[in-house]
This record gives C-alpha cells, sequence and structure tokens, in this order.
C-alpha cells in the first residue's frame, strides 16, 4: 500500500463525506434525525469502487466521525460504533457488487445502468433494514414506525445515490470527464440550463399550492436535456434539480406537503433521465459503429474495383518492361525512351488509384469528373461481363446515344454498380440452372436525371423484403453481411442521387444520378 498516498485520499474524503452528511441534514425525525437524502454513502461506495476495499477502515472512521460531528451522536459511542461498522460494511457490499455488475468503474452501458439500479434500491432497502433495525433495538427511532423509518431511509440512500454516484463516476472517468468539460461549451446546453432552472422556478416558487402536484413539469426540460447532452446531461440535470430540492426545504414560502413524496419524484425523476440519456448515448455508439461498419465494407466492396483498376496499369507496366529489357538486348536503343515514357506513363495511372484510394479512406473526399453515360455503360458491361464469367447467363446492354453527361466519383460510382449487377448474377446463379438474362440500360428521368436500371429475369425481391433492402446488416444471402445496399444507396446519395427497387415479379433496381442533358 502506498501510504503517502492513501492517507492524502482520506485527508480529502473524509471532510467531504462530513461535508455532505451535513448539507444533507434536512428536515430530520426521531431522535436519531434520519432524513430523507443521503448523498454521502454515494461518496463512500465510489471511493471503495474506485480504490479498493483497502479503503475501508478510512470510511469505517469517518462515519462514526461524522455521527459525532453532524448529529452529535444520540446513542453515544456505544451506539455509533456499531452503527459505523454496519453503514461501512454494507457500502462495502454495495460497492463490491457493484464494481463487479460494471466490469469497473464506469457506467457506460445500458446493462451496467440497470444493474447499478438494482443494486442500489436493493442494498439501500438492506441497509435500511439493518439500521432501523439497530436503532429500535438501542431504543432510538421514538414512537416512529419501523417501517415509516425504514422507508424514510431507503429513499433517503436511494436517491442520494442514484443522483450522487453517476457524478462521482462520471468525474472519475477519463471519458465521461471529457463529456462533461465540453458541456460548458455548447451555446445549447446554457438554453437547456434556463429552461431547467425556469421550470423549477415555476414548480416551486411560481404556481400554487404543493410543489409536487406540478413536480411532472421537470420532466420536460429533462428529456430535452437527456435526448440532446445524453447520459452526460442527465447526471448534471437531475444533480441539479436534487440540489433545487434542498434549497426550496429550507424556503418557507414553499409548500411542501411531504418531502419523502418530493423524494420519491426526484428518484422517479432520476432514474428517467438516467436511462434515457444511456439509451441515447448507446444510440450514438450504434450509429458510429454502423459508420464503421459501412466504412470497412466500402473497403471490401471497393477493393473489387481498385483490383481491376489497378490491374490494367501493372499489366501494361510488366509488358513496357519486357519491351524496354528486349531493346536492351537488341541493341535497339532508339525505341527506348518512348517504351520508358509510356512506362512511367503508367506508374503514375497506378499511383493515382492508389492514391485515391487513400483519400477516400482518410476522409470519404469525392472526386467528381465528367464521365459520358455511353463510357459508363462500358464499365458496366465490363463489369458484368467479369462476374459473369462462364456462367450461362446473357448480358443486353442499352445504348446511351449521348443522353447525358455526369459528373460523378467514378470509382464509387463503380462500386455501387458493382454491387448491383453482383446481386443480379447471384440471384440468377441461386435460381437453379444458373441460366437467364441480365439487361442494364439508362433512360433520362424529369429533373436533369438519368436511371441506370439492372433488370435480371430472377425470381425478384422476396415478400416482406422491400422495406429492409436498404438497411443495414439486413441480408437475404446466407453469407451476405447486408451492407452491401445500405452502402451503395449511401454513395447514391452523396452524389444527389438514390437507388430505387421496382416491386415487379423480376430483380429490378434502378441507380438514380443526377446529370446535365446534352442540348
Amino acid at each position: 500500500m502506498n501510504v503517502p498516498r492513501y492517507l492524502r485520499d482520506a485527508a480529502l474524503f473524509a471532510p467531504c463525506y462530513v461535508a455532505l452528511d451535513w448539507a444533507s441534514y434536512i428536515d430530520p425525525i426521531g431522535l436519531f434525525n434520519i432524513t430523507p437524502w443521503n448523498p454521502q454513502p454515494a461518496l463512500a461506495i465510489v471511493w471503495l469502487i474506485l480504490g479498493g476495499l483497502g479503503n475501508l477502515p478510512a470510511v469505517l472512521a469517518t462515519i462514526v466521525a461524522s455521527e459525532f460531528i453532524v448529529r452529535e451522536a444520540p446513542g453515544g459511542l456505544a451506539v455509533a460504533l456499531p452503527m459505523g461498522l454496519l453503514l461501512g460494511s454494507c457500502y462495502a457490499l454495495m460497492s463490491w457488487s457493484l464494481r463487479r455488475s460494471m466490469h469497473g468503474a464506469a457506467l457506460r452501458t445500458l446493462p451496467q445502468l440497470t444493474a447499478f439500479t438494482g443494486i442500489v434500491f436493493a442494498g439501500a432497502a438492506l441497509i435500511s433494514a439493518l439500521f432501523i433495525g439497530l436503532l429500535r433495538q438501542s431504543g432510538m427511532i421514538g414512537e416512529l414506525p419501523f417501517f415509516d423509518a425504514w422507508l424514510r431511509f431507503w429513499i433517503g440512500d436511494a436517491v442520494g445515490i442514484l443522483v450522487t454516484a453517476p457524478l462521482l463516476l462520471a468525474a472519475a472517468d477519463p471519458r465521461r470527464r471529457s463529456g462533461l468539460a465540453a458541456l460548458p461549451r455548447r451555446p445549447e446546453a446554457w438554453l437547456q440550463l434556463f429552461a431547467l432552472c425556469s421550470t423549477m422556478w415555476l414548480v416551486f416558487k411560481g404556481l400554487t399550492g404543493d410543489s409536487a402536484t406540478h413536480f411532472y413539469l421537470l420532466f420536460l426540460p429533462l428529456i430535452w436535456i437527456a435526448i440532446r447532452s445524453g447520459m452526460n446531461g442527465a447526471i448534471v440535470a437531475t444533480a441539479i434539480v436534487q440540489l433545487g430540492v434542498v434549497f426550496v426545504i429550507h424556503d418557507d414560502a414553499v409548500t411542501i406537503s411531504s418531502l419523502v413524496e418530493l423524494q420519491t419524484l426526484v428518484a422517479t425523476l432520476t432514474l428517467t433521465g438516467l436511462f434515457l440519456g444511456m439509451m441515447v448515448d448507446e444510440r450514438e455508439r450504434a450509429e458510429e459503429s454502423l459508420r464503421q461498419s459501412l466504412r470497412l465494407a466500402a473497403a471490401g466492396e471497393m477493393a473489387g474495383a481498385i483490383a481491376h483498376e489497378i490491374n490494367q496499369p501493372l499489366t501494361a507496366l510488366a509488358n513496357y518492361g519486357q519491351s524496354a529489357r528486349m531493346l536492351i538486348d537488341r541493341g535497339n536503343a532508339a525505341q527506348l525512351p518512348e517504351v520508358l515514357d509510356k512506362l512511367l506513363g503508367e506508374t503514375e495511372r497506378a499511383a493515382g488509384i492508389v492514391r485515391r484510394l487513400r483519400d477516400f479512406f482518410r476522409s470519404g473526399n469525392t472526386r467528381l469528373e465528367t464521365v459520358p453515360v455511353d463510357e459508363l455503360l462500358a464499365t458496366a458491361q465490363r463489369i458484368a461481363s467479369q462476374l459473369i464469367g462462364e456462367r450461362p447467363i446473357r448480358l443486353d446492354i442499352g445504348q446511351g446515344n449521348d443522353l447525358s453527361v455526369l459528373h460523378i466519383d467514378r470509382l464509387q460510382i463503380e462500386v455501387v454498380m458493382r454491387n448491383l449487377i453482383a446481386n443480379a448474377v447471384e440471384a440468377l446463379s441461386a435460381s437453379g440452372d444458373g441460366s437467364g438474362k441480365i439487361r442494364i440500360a439508362v433512360q433520362p428521368r424529369s429533373g436533369q436525371r438519368i436511371a441506370l436500371t439492372v433488370l435480371d429475369s430472377g425470381p425478384g425481391i422476396a415478400p416482406g423484403q422491400h422495406d429492409r433492402l436498404f438497411k443495414p446488416f439486413s441480408s437475404g444471402k446466407p453469407s451476405g453481411m447486408g451492407l452491401g445496399l445500405a452502402m451503395s444507396l449511401a454513395i447514391a446519395e452523396a452524389h444527389g442521387g438514390s437507388i430505387e427497387a421496382s416491386h415487379s415479379g423480376r430483380g429490378e433496381f434502378r441507380l438514380i444520378l443526377p446529370c446535365q442533358q446534352n442540348n
């Protein structure tokens, strides 16, 4: 054990624990002054999660000291010592359970939050039962019914931990901490803070009657904050609401019929905010994972196009190299400069293809160029011939007739065409004898657009598949990832176009692209 560090941490923990205990010493009842808000257990539990059970002696000593400092230990040392041992042991058990369920000290996923909530409520209920039982044995709760005392202490601990522990865990988590630090830099966060504080004023001061009856209004700004700022915003918002409740309790002008009821509403608000914020975070992580998956899928899809494109300059390089060697062997150096110039030209072409691939995967940049429709059809024919291979599939390519001029990223659109044609070839291959027909044609569309249609004579799209065709990870192929069409649609939309699937009895997809109509 690092003794100097342990003593430093204990010297920081103890006054913070006592300060929280003193700050939450509101509306006490019974001889032992049971309060409906206890945030100090959260500090002890989080410190035990972060530092391990080696911090337990300092926690036990601090609990006992706080009873003398804040409550003047009504039962004396004879009650304070076993009470401190009981609370400290329960806090240690909760911290051990939380660390195991969260697989560490970070609260980042919905299952972790669910486990955290369950352990907090169950642990607080157990602590409350044991603590009130100890007080009853010591005669320290007077005439207060056991259930009322248990409920008050349970709600106090549960709310205190639910509100305070996530904030402390976020402050200890570098990823969460950076997110919390980024909140004040967002103008929307200040607008959300204003809305939250204004609603709190309306609930506790602006509207007449019992404040608990108007508490539901606070759900509106909290939902806004959680949806827009995720778990980080929800953590901060629920802490602000709890602090607001603490402040208004000391205001005699505020009508609160039952503080326990109000704290129950705070617990409900906290759970709503935390779970909604966590679901927003998980949705954002899922979207980021999907974007990464689409990028990886794009890498696989583009590999075929790159391999085909770079195969030609590499073959030309080999041929020019052999020609140069033959010229040297024959002593005919007059034609050597011409051959070397062609070799260098093919080298630059291959380097250009690789450079564009690197740029695409670094930043997703596209390089638009003018491509006649006839040339696009020629590329489609080359891709289709390569994919069909020796299969008995007939290929019919329409004529562009100089319909239009496209401004596209040739490589990316080639990926889309390769995907659509590959789907048609696979559909025909899976239909039985593998024969059939694929027609690729271009028709003008209104609004300066063209439609490149890939039509096959296969069985068409299966019933019920239309709504899921372009959704990621939805594939009709046994070994498919379900990313090809989703990625193709993303590329088409990035060009200002789209992809349509026909509801006819045949497989038919239309790649819609904007164009410049020829006069």
